[in-house]
């Protein structure tokens, strides 16, 4: 009798899975440069954790997960990184605020596709914590980079935003309204998600309920100010950081516990299973698991597909010197931005605060990002015209002119 691997799975050897292993290297030197600390949860776990909080109407739950039963227990294979994190924290009582990365596989009885598989590898970021739209752009901005860094080519970034529990209410009023007539039409999938997770229905493969769904009102005409001024400033942020991306108003999550900001990056040489990253911010689903009330943001990558969008050889990461840079306001985001690209021109790894906070709150997140070097620049540098660098290790403190800093990088 000849033994045949499970379908949806596959042996990984020789060059794939040196590449897989390089991936993975890369992602934990970049990611602990950018304050991330990894951790690793059970490949098991007890099944309502993810009835909880993925939501028992999404296509995972219902059709996907691999459950099996021992002590009377219902267990489940993990779908999904998230709440397995999440629980984690919780369970380890750990401290806010906080940023992970998981590296691992996952469980789901999907349809084998290219670059999808029942058993596929993530690696995955959350920041716990932070609920300012900076910090939505951040972790938008630390996907792109880990991707440019690993020269990923031909992606594009998709965002939206689907608000949060008081914007939907009125949605989906009008939504209903507007698909009475068409009701029958729509897939029996669609149909049974409306009543139960009704932004859902949006990311139907269909083809003929995406043709309906492309003139139903929007989301984004629904929101609420609080979520409308949030999502706004997001946009505004990736501008002024200089980051392509495209609105797309029927961008949705396929889970439930997803809020405000929602993100896609898209490989265009993949087909309809396109997507190689996909996140957003989820600020209810700590307090569903059990948790406090606290805003989170995070992102997956599948990297079966993120393999496809690669070269052939990978590029080697060596260690570099990490710079922190903290400035006093919006208005000074163009000098941020101006810096970091000094800094990543001389190939040094570059982490910025969030420009709302105080110096004093940012010199503090330097410390815990484990900074070698903070520039500061504020009212007081700009009057001066200079540069404030800090030595995180030794305390010491100059002021430098740009090009007294120029020749501070290539002098390294």
């Amino acid at each position: 009798m000849i033994y045949q691997k499970p379908k949806g799975t596959r042996d990984i050897f020789s060059k794939e899975l040196k590449r897989i292993e390089t991936i993975n290297s890369a992602a934990r030197f970049f990611f602990a440069y950018n304050g991330y600390q990894e951790i690793k949860t059970p490949i098991f776990e007890f099944a309502e954790l993810f009835t909880r909080s993925i939501g028992e109407s999404t296509d995972i739950v219902e059709k996907e997960m691999y459950t099996f039963e021992a002590d009377k227990r219902l267990y489940v294979l993990r779908p999904e990184g998230t709440a397995s994190v999440l629980r984690a924290f919780i369970e380890n009582k750990l401290a806010l605020p906080a940023r992970f990365l998981y590296i691992g596989s996952m469980y789901r009885k999907e349809k084998p596709q290219k670059g999808r598989y029942r058993e596929f590898l993530q690696i995955g970021i959350e920041l716990l914590g932070e609920e300012g739209p900076f910090y939505d752009v951040e972790t938008i901005d630390a996907a792109k980079r880990f991707l440019d860094l690993i020269m990923a080519k031909d992606y594009n970034i998709e965002i939206n935003s689907i608000g949060c529990s008081k914007c939907r209410v009125k949605y989906k009023n009008e939504l209903r309204d507007y698909l009475r007539p068409k009701i029958n039409k729509i897939c029996q999938d669609c149909q049974r998600r409306f009543d139960r997770n009704f932004l859902r229905i949006f990311d139907c493969k269909n083809e003929l309920c995406k043709k309906i769904y492309e003139n139903t009102p929007k989301m984004a005409g629904y929101l609420c100010s609080e979520c409308a001024e949030h999502y706004n400033r997001v946009k505004k942020f990736l501008d002024k950081i200089g980051i392509n991306y495209d609105e797309n108003k029927n961008l949705v999550r396929g889970l439930d516990y997803y809020t405000r900001t929602v993100f896609e990056f898209k490989y265009r040489g993949l087909g309809a299973q396109d997507t190689i990253i996909a996140g957003g911010r989820y600020d209810k689903l700590m307090k569903e698991l059990g948790g406090k009330d606290v805003p989170c943001i995070g992102w997956a990558m599948g990297v079966e597909r993120l393999l496809i969008a690669l070269p052939d050889n990978l590029p080697k990461i060596e260690d570099k010197k990490t710079f922190f840079i903290a400035v006093m306001g919006e208005r000074f985001i163009n000098q941020l931005i101006n810096l970091r690209e000094l800094i990543q021109k001389n190939n040094f790894i570059c982490l910025t605060g969030n420009p709302d906070d105080s110096i004093k709150h940012q010199l503090k997140d330097a410390n815990r990002l484990n900074a070698d070097y903070v520039i500061i620049y504020g009212e007081d540098e700009a009057r001066e015209n200079i540069y404030n660098l800090k030595n995180m290790v030794s305390g010491e403190q100059r002021k430098l002119s740009l090009t007294e800093l120029e020749q501070f990088l290539k002098g390294f």
